[in-house]
């Protein structure tokens, strides 16, 4: 399944590519700036202040950002990814009445 297109694969691959320069390969940077992003969606979903999607839009930014650094193919990952996710959510859906 083509999870992206080309342009905005290009596109993740030098924003990428500049983090890298920023952070000089520290992948430890960009998980600490994925926990704050969620620390921050948090906040801002439960003030229903709308910039939450903003916010959760940073954090798929990074989490494509260090699979990019990690040179993991994004397609196999959720090509392996979704079919689990799917399986189980409908095995929690069918313990919901």
């Amino acid at each position: 399944m083509l999870t992206l297109h080309n342009e905005f694969k290009v596109k993740l691959k030098e924003m990428a590519n500049l983090s890298n320069k920023i952070n000089k390969n520290d992948t430890r940077k960009i998980l600490d700036m994925m926990t704050e992003h969620i620390a921050e969606i948090d906040e801002r979903y439960t003030n229903k202040d709308e910039h939450w999607a903003i916010e959760t839009a940073d954090l798929i930014v990074l989490c494509y950002e260090l699979l990019i650094m990690e040179n993991k193919d994004i397609e196999e990952i959720f090509d392996r990814c979704l079919p689990r996710f799917d399986v189980k959510l409908k095995r929690l859906a069918e313990n919901v009445s």
